[in-house]
Order: structure tokens, then C-alpha cells, then sequence
């Protein structure tokens, strides 16, 4: 089968863009790896219009069961390893090594998080390192914990474990905070949350799991442990496009160029919607606004 259109992510662009898909009966496959992506993670969310204080993970769910009311083929549990173009067509792989062809394609895989590089990241991965304070702060009950990043998601982060930890320490490398006035008043509220600015971490130890940090005061440049039973990373994301390699135009951030009324990237029939793209702002309405944009685009496209 060769389909018009073939989605690729389940976030809140991939979602909107199928919702809008199937408005204009093309005849679209969305493929992802699940529903969940970087939304999902967020503890609450407070700036998606008609829903306050709501959970990112209910607000996924309510997302995908609003697509699933339409008449569009889904592939779930799926990553994509690759796509090519053959014959006026695009062939998308799939890592189970199936090719499945269409005349256009949106990428819509949003981003991934992005490592420290820290000595111990790789080891303590599940043994008390987590880049989900959502997935994993309930077991850090009265326990005393690290978060990494002084930005939006750190500060969401700190305010998830402080529900549970009895302490939270927030390391920020720089000499400023850049999460939101909002955010950082609610987490000094907390009274649990002790941030330090100019302050790297630059080793993880225990024995089997997370036991203790040490870290760097960058203006005394002298180094401490600490005690430690957790260590939460959100130092920011890097975009999921590693698989478009050689078929359209990155920034220097591997972010997809697109054209910014139609969403297409370099190479024609291919758009991209959301944050895997080299738009300014990486907002979840604006996400589910481009993908609106790029199915229609996608439509337009077809109709020529």
C-alpha cells in the first residue's frame, strides 16, 4: 500500500496533525513509539487553554483518545530508523526492518533528553539516575535528592520530588536561573528545595545504586561529596531527527529547517511539525498548531 501521508511521533503535533489528516480524508498511517513523549512527563500544566492544573499525562491521554475517534491507521511501539526517497515516493523504515512507502511525510518526533556526560550517568541509569521526575520521584520517598538544571524543567522537577523527598538539592551551572518567576516561587515555597548556582556535578558514586555526588563550586573551584540517594537530570533535549541524516536541512542545533509559512523542509513532500523543527519557541500549543499547519500544508501539497 502507498499512503498520502505518514506521520511519525505521537506528541501533541504528530496528534493534531492526524486529527486534521483525517478531516481531509487522506489516507494517513501515524507511527510512534508510544504516546507518552516529553508532555507526559510534566507534572502539571497550567497553560493549555480550556484545562487548568492538569496533569501532563491525562492531558496525553485525552490527545490520544480524541485522534482514535477518527478513521486513521496507527502503529504503536514503532521506531523509525530511517527514511528514503525513491521513485517520487518516500520510504519509511522501521527498525524491524519493514519499508513502509508514501507520497508525503510529516515529522512530528518532538526531542530527546540530553545527557550530562557525567562520570557514573551511564552506570546508575535506573539505580537512582532518572530523566523522569514524574516516572520515578514516588520512590524517592523521604529521601534526599539532586536535580540538575535550573531551567523550566528542573524547577518542575524539584516540585515533583517535593512532594516526596524530605530534601532537594537543584544544581545550576550558570549564574542565573532561566525557569520561569512562577515556577521558582512555587519551589522556594516548598521549603524543601535548596538551589546552588555556579555548581557542577561531576561524579555519581555507590555501590549498586546512587549513594553519593561530587561536586564542583565553580567560584571556589573546589570540590565536595555529598550524600545523595537520587539524581534527577533536566539539562534540556536535543532534537529526535537523527534518522532524516542526508534528506533535509539541519541548524546547528540538528534541528529540521522549515519553511515557516508551510512547515516543508528542503526536500519537497517532506514537513515537519513541532519541536524537532527550527522554530523559535518550543511550546506544546504551538506544537499542536504546526501540526494542524502541516497536514493542511501536506493537503495542499497533494491537490498540486
Amino acid at each position: 500500500m502507498i499512503y498520502d501521508l505518514i506521520i511519525i511521533g505521537g506528541g501533541p503535533a504528530g496528534i493534531t496533525a492526524g486529527i486534521y489528516a483525517a478531516r481531509k480524508k487522506l489516507n494517513t498511517l501515524l507511527i510512534t513509539k508510544d504516546f507518552f513523549g516529553q508532555i507526559a512527563k510534566t507534572g502539571q500544566i497550567d497553560n493549555w487553554p480550556g484545562e487548568m492544573n492538569v496533569s501532563g499525562m491525562f492531558l496525553m491521554q485525552k490527545l490520544e483518545k480524541h485522534l482514535k475517534q477518527f478513521p486513521i491507521e496507527i502503529k504503536e511501539a514503532i521506531r523509525i530508523v530511517g527514511v528514503k526517497q525513491e521513485d517520487g515516493l518516500f520510504g519509511v523504515q522501521t527498525e524491524k526492518g519493514e519499508q513502509i512507502k508514501s507520497k508525503t511525510v510529516i515529522v512530528a518526533t518532538g526531542r530527546n533528553a540530553r545527557m550530562l556526560g557525567t562520570e557514573g550517568e551511564q552506570e546508575f541509569l535506573g539505580k537512582g539516575l532518572s530523566y523522569c521526575s514524574i516516572c520515578d520521584a514516588p520512590f524517592f520517598k523521604d529521601k534526599q535528592v539532586l536535580v540538575v538544571g535550573g531551567g523550566n524543567a528542573g524547577f518542575e522537577a524539584a516540585l515533583d520530588l517535593a512532594r516526596y523527598a524530605k530534601k532537594v538539592f537543584l544544581f545550576e551551572k550558570s549564574q542565573k536561573i532561566s525557569a520561569d518567576e512562577m515556577l521558582q516561587e512555587q519551589t522556594k515555597a516548598t521549603h524543601k528545595v535548596e538551589i546552588l548556582l555556579e555548581t557542577e556535578l561531576v561524579k555519581i558514586e555507590g555501590q549498586g545504586k546512587v549513594q553519593a555526588i561530587v561536586y564542583k563550586d565553580q567560584k571556589s573551584q573546589k570540590t565536595f561529596q555529598q550524600p545523595m540517594d537520587g539524581v534527577f537530570v533536566q539539562v534540556g533535549s536535543a532534537p529526535a531527527t537523527g534518522f532524516l541524516a542526508g534528506l533535509v536541512e539541519f541548524n546547528e542545533n540538528n534541528a529540521i529547517k522549515v519553511n515557516p509559512k508551510t512547515l516543508q523542509t528542503s526536500q519537497e513532500g517532506i514537513f515537519a511539525a513541532g519541536d524537532c523543527n527550527d522554530s523559535k519557541y518550543k511550546q506544546m500549543i504551538i506544537a499542536a498548531g504546526q501540526g494542524a499547519s502541516a497536514a493542511l500544508s501536506v493537503y495542499d501539497f497533494l491537490q498540486k
